[in-house]
Parts: C-alpha cells; sequence; structure tokens
C-alpha cells in the first residue's frame, strides 16, 4: 500500500501539464479516445488524476485523529460496515467536505491543462487578456469571479468544516481485516494506479531515445539550475515563514485566526490571480529591484505555498507536550531560546518534510513564474511549456522526464534514509 501510495501522489507533484501532453502521446488527437481528451471529459479525467491524492491523504491523515475507543466500543455492538457508517464516516466527515472544497477551488483555477488540451475555461481568458493583449483591466476584471468563487469557498469550509484543519496527537488506527476481499481490493486500487500514472508514464518513457534524451539533457541544464536553484530558495524561505505561522497559531498569539484564514485563502485562489496581483502591485519603478530578479519569483512561491508548510509544521507542534515550554519558561527562557532549543529539535523530522515539500511544489509551479519571471530567469517548467508548442515529440517526452525525475528524487532520498534509519534502529 506504500509503494501504491506513491506512485498516486506522483501526478500532484509534477507540473499539471505533463500528465496532459503524456495521455495526448499515447491517445493522439484523431482517434475516439483523443478526441475525448480534447474535450471536458478528458480534461475532467487529467485533473482527477492530479488531485486525486488529495482526499487520499486528507483522509488517511484526520482517521488517524480519531480514537480508536470509539470504534472498538462500536465493534462489540456491530460489524465493521456499520462502524464505517455510523463512527469513521461522521466524524470524518469535516474532512471530506474539506476535500471536496479544496479539489473544486484547484480545479477551477488551474490553467494550464485546460490551455494544452485547448478546452476553454474560465482562468483562460483572464490570462489571455493579459499574455496576449496586455490589457491589464480587463485581465483584472475577468479574475473577479475566481476570487468571489475563492470567498465562497472560504465561507463554506470555515461553516461547515469548522475546525477541520487543527491537528491532535495522532492514535494508532484500528486495521480492519479484509480477509478473502483483500485481493480485489488491491486489484482495484492498482488498476487506478496502472491508469492514471502508469500508462501516461510509460508513453513518454515510449517516445525517446538515447540520442533526443541527452540533447534535452543539454537544452534543460540552464533553465533546469535556475528551478533548483530557486525552488531550494523558496523552500527555505516556506520553511523559515511556515514556522513563525505554525508558532503563532498554535499558541494562540493575537491574530491567529486571521492569518490561518489568509493563508488558506491564498492557497486556494487561483495561479493566475495570483500572478496578476504581484504584477499590478511590484511592477513599479521604485521596486523594480524586487520585480526585476528573481525575488518576484520568490514572492509567488511563499504567497501560493506558505499554507502547506505552516500546517505540516503546525499539526508537530500540536503534538508536543506544553509542559515542556512550561518547564523552560519557569527557567526564565525567552520565547526565542524555547523556539530554538525545545521546538524546533522536536519538530525536526517535520521541518524536514516541509522543507522538501516546499522545494517540490516550488519546482513544479508554472502559472504564477510564467507570468512574473524577469526575461532569462526562466524555469524548466516553462521551458518545457513552451517546447510543447512546437518542439519535436522526442525532445519534449525528454524533458518531462527529466522533470518528474527531478521532482521525485528528493521524495525518494528521504524514503530511502527512512528505511535505512529504521534498519539501524532494529539492528541496534
Amino acid at each position: 500500500r506504500h509503494f501504491l501510495l506513491i506512485l498516486l501522489l506522483i501526478p500532484l507533484l509534477i507540473p499539471p501539464y505533463i500528465l496532459a501532453y503524456s495521455w495526448f502521446g499515447l491517445l493522439g488527437r484523431e482517434t475516439l479516445l483523443g478526441t475525448l481528451l480534447f474535450g471536458f471529459w478528458g480534461t475532467a479525467f487529467i485533473l482527477f488524476s492530479i488531485y486525486l491524492p488529495i482526499p487520499i491523504l486528507l483522509t488517511i491523515l484526520f482517521i488517524r485523529q480519531i480514537n480508536p475507543k470509539l470504534e472498538e466500543s462500536a465493534l462489540l455492538i456491530c460489524g465493521w460496515p456499520c462502524v464505517l457508517k455510523n463512527i469513521t464516516l461522521p466524524l470524518i466527515a469535516p474532512a471530506m467536505v474539506f476535500s471536496f472544497l479544496l479539489v473544486f477551488i484547484l480545479s477551477f483555477g488551474e490553467f494550464s491543462v485546460a490551455n494544452f488540451l485547448r478546452y476553454n475555461v474560465f482562468p483562460t481568458e483572464s490570462f489571455t487578456q493579459f499574455s496576449a493583449f496586455y490589457d491589464f483591466k480587463t485581465a483584472t476584471v475577468s479574475a473577479m469571479p475566481m476570487l468571489l468563487i475563492a470567498l465562497i469557498v472560504i465561507f463554506i469550509e470555515r461553516r461547515t468544516s469548522g475546525k477541520v484543519l487543527r491537528f491532535s496527537t495522532p492514535y494508532q488506527p484500528i486495521l480492519i481485516a479484509l480477509g478473502k476481499r483483500q485481493i480485489p481490493f488491491l486489484l482495484i486500487v492498482a488498476l487506478l494506479t496502472v491508469i492514471t500514472v502508469l500508462l501516461p508514464l510509460l508513453s513518454l518513457l515510449w517516445q525517446i531515445d538515447g540520442e533526443s534524451f541527452a540533447l534535452a539533457l543539454k537544452k534543460a541544464f540552464a533553465p533546469l539550475s535556475r528551478s533548483i536553484l530557486f525552488a531550494a530558495l523558496g523552500a527555505t524561505l516556506l520553511l523559515f515563514f511556515g514556522l513563525l505561522s505554525a508558532y503563532g497559531i498554535e499558541n494562540r498569539l493575537r491574530g491567529w485566526k486571521l492569518l490561518d484564514g489568509m493563508m488558506l485563502f491564498l492557497f486556494i485562489l487561483p495561479s493566475t490571480l495570483i500572478g496578476i496581483a504581484l504584477i499590478l502591485f511590484w511592477n513599479r519603478p521604485y521596486t523594480n529591484f524586487i520585480y526585476g530578479t528573481v525575488l518576484i519569483i520568490l514572492f509567488g512561491y511563499v504567497v501560493k505555498y506558505l499554507f502547506l508548510s505552516s500546517k505540516i509544521i503546525e499539526r508537530k507542534l500540536a503534538q508536543i507536550p506544553h509542559s515542556l515550554v512550561e518547564s523552560a519558561e519557569l527557567t526564565g527562557a525567552s520565547p526565542l531560546q524555547i523556539l530554538w532549543f525545545i521546538i524546533i529539535p522536536l519538530a525536526k523530522e517535520s521541518l524536514i518534510i516541509a522543507w522538501l515539500i516546499g522545494f517540490i511544489f516550488s519546482l513544479r509551479e508554472s502559472t504564477i513564474t510564467m507570468l512574473v519571471y524577469p526575461a532569462g530567469l526562466d524555469t524548466l517548467p516553462l521551458y518545457i511549456f513552451t517546447q510543447m508548442a512546437n518542439g519535436k515529440p522526442q525532445i519534449v517526452a525528454s524533458l518531462c522526464l527529466i522533470m518528474i525525475g527531478i521532482v521525485i528524487l528528493p521524495l525518494g532520498l528521504y524514503f530511502l534514509s527512512l528505511y535505512f534509519t529504521k534498519k539501524g534502529a532494529v539492528v541496534r
């Protein structure tokens, strides 16, 4: 199950248009399935494949917040179907509502997939007005409905989910014995993984050869280097501000509710709208030292993904016993000393995860970067996006595989380090 989960995560971690291009390489455009691909059903299916990990991860996360004693008590009266229906599902209902809203708004604001598949969606209008006609006023007005939708989603989330994103110490969930149903369940999940992940990735491998891959690697070296550098800087900034915001929210500092809501709002806000806002605010003669440099790209990363870093760290901070902090306060330790000598060492693993997630999402980001990047500072996702218009299929497929490899490599190294660490602990 861990291997299948990692595979299902891949579409979420790579630039969205790569999955669309992979399916195009597999189906073409003249076939019946290719015709469906360049339309509503193809766009919807690819967005489903991309955002499927979100409800999966949220379900796993919030099942671990359920006290197993509640389910154990119910098992004394009825079986697992009854427990799931009357205990488990009602308790994780807020997480289910939140995952629906989150996937809805992220799909609503996704631009690159529909743009590649030539399917007309609302974010395309605002992007076209800006990039093709340089009409800032029309682009801004066209983006207002997306802002309204984001505000409505925030309102619904607060009314229905309440404290869905407040974390407590996780419990060890009860495992359901599937018995004879284990193989059918495994086959269903494996089939889903093959269809949504492996088939499109294999289509990329089918298109390339050694010569095209070497040429693509040579062409991609400069934008790839910039992508890694920008992503590392962005991840570091996300870690720093994510730690500060998580510490403030967990300790209920003044304005923590506003901060929490604003981070969520910016995360679900469509990337095209964030890019236009950054341009309108920073494109001034006296702020050109920011707008004309890599800082504007880093600002985009922090604005968009601070919510992720903060929530990862906040979940760990919620598990640190308050008695440790209170003992340090009694000895006269300052808040900075408590943060440096107690909080950070105890949250070290979560900080590493937060940095990795910030690095990966900064590395894959394309829409905001496409709108704000200064001349000569294009990243690999942008280079691939432009090559898709008139590049050779073998080169484009090679570039996509390079991008996928660079995104997956940090996670692979992290999981390997965890495996060898646990193995070493068992040996000792």
